[in-house]
């Protein structure tokens, strides 16, 4: 490579790390999650929130007025036409006040959107949500029809996902949508067959996102993937990266992979920026960085002290002290510049960081 290549790698990584430090300092919100509830009306193997079936965490939720209110308050504070206020669980569209809610997100100017596993998505929900000005829509489909219903644990799941996206890619109102696999040993070896159904649907978007021990997947290790499936998933992402232009495809936020890696699976480099531009209002109100961390990491509770508050005064360890937390493991580690521990989610109370190293899955470090 030439030398003039090479200077201008350098450049531009110094100035990836200093943005990263005044991102620190300045700490803008960007990205808004709402974890609106607990309950599923599904139960997947692999999930990393631990959800109900049943109404147990109803009593805990805090009420639609509530999150207005938190709404109205940042958006006095920061252009909410610059943040991504994005309502998860759960499965969301199990509380009937959600689509409420998301419409007042609009009125305000927020860019709002769901996550959801697609289970109660109808004609009529879609114009529903179509009216309430829904900017993007993230679907779960976690591979073929044999692998999406056994992750999924629903014997029919698989169909009514893909009758539902077809509803949804016939009317676009929206001004994103993606899919999102959750990667593990179970659909490891027919992602490209996945692929390949969802260019023939004219799905815009997939993100692989990898499952980590979280929640019931913790339960589960047996579908964790070991570094030999990271590397296969990686040259598949980079290979249809390269040759297909029908759909964008990415790694989902897991972790940093290295030089090797980092922006051939991706469109940018590998930045956890939890507690920095992203926050978290859990469904009982808490606030956090991430809401895939651990619940170790929270900073406060909406009930008594409002998010932007929590957000002007807290999150320091998001923002100062993130080394001390990894430092018996990361302190000497060449990448820490670039990798700053990989994300905060690694940081859960039953697994070391250590364990969780993206560099040691795949070998590149020792």
């Amino acid at each position: 490579m030439p030398d003039i290549e090479i200077d201008a790698i350098i450049t531009n990584l110094e100035n990836f790390i200093q943005q990263k430090e005044d991102l620190k300092k300045s700490h803008p919100l960007k990205y808004l999650f709402w974890e609106s509830t607990l309950r599923c009306n599904l139960s997947c193997l692999h999930c990393g929130s631990d959800c109900v079936r049943d109404s147990s965490t109803e009593p805990d939720e805090i009420e639609a007025e509530t999150i207005k209110r938190e709404l109205k308050s940042i958006s006095e504070k920061y252009d909410p036409r610059s943040i991504t206020f994005a309502i998860i669980g759960g499965e969301p569209l199990v509380r009937p006040d959600i689509i409420n809610v998301g419409a007042y997100a609009a009125e305000l100017r927020y860019n709002w959107g769901i996550t959801t596993n697609a289970m109660l998505l109808n004609e009529e929900k879609i114009k529903e949500l179509k009216v309430a000005g829904l900017n993007t829509i993230s679907v779960s489909l976690d591979g073929l029809e044999e692998e999406h219903n056994k992750l999924r644990n629903h014997s029919s799941s698989y169909n009514v996902v893909i009758n539902n996206l077809k509803l949804l890619l016939d009317d676009r109102f929206y001004s994103k949508m993606d899919v999102i696999c959750c990667v593990s040993k179970v659909n490891i070896n027919k992602l490209d067959l996945l692929i390949n159904k969802l260019i023939d649907l004219r799905v815009p978007a997939l993100r692989f996102v990898p499952i980590f021990s979280h929640g019931r997947a913790s339960e589960h290790p047996e579908l964790t993937l070991d570094g030999d499936d990271y590397l296969k998933l990686f040259k598949l992402i980079a290979h249809y990266r390269e040759s297909q232009k029908d759909i964008t495809i990415n790694l989902g936020e897991e972790g940093y992979w290295g030089p090797q890696w980092e922006c051939v699976i991706r469109d940018r480099f590998h930045y956890c920026s939890a507690g920095i531009s992203v926050g978290s209002i859990l469904y009982n109100g808490d606030v956090m960085g991430c809401p895939s961390s651990s619940r170790n990491f929270i900073e406060g509770n909406i009930k008594g002290t409002s998010f932007l508050d929590l957000w002007e005064t807290k999150f320091h360890r998001y923002r100062q002290g993130k080394k001390e937390l990894f430092n018996s493991v990361c302190k000497d580690c060449q990448h820490w510049e670039l990798c700053e521990g990989g994300g905060f989610h690694v940081l859960d109370q039953d697994n070391s960081p250590l364990e969780q190293c993206s560099m040691r899955k795949i070998k590149a470090i020792w």
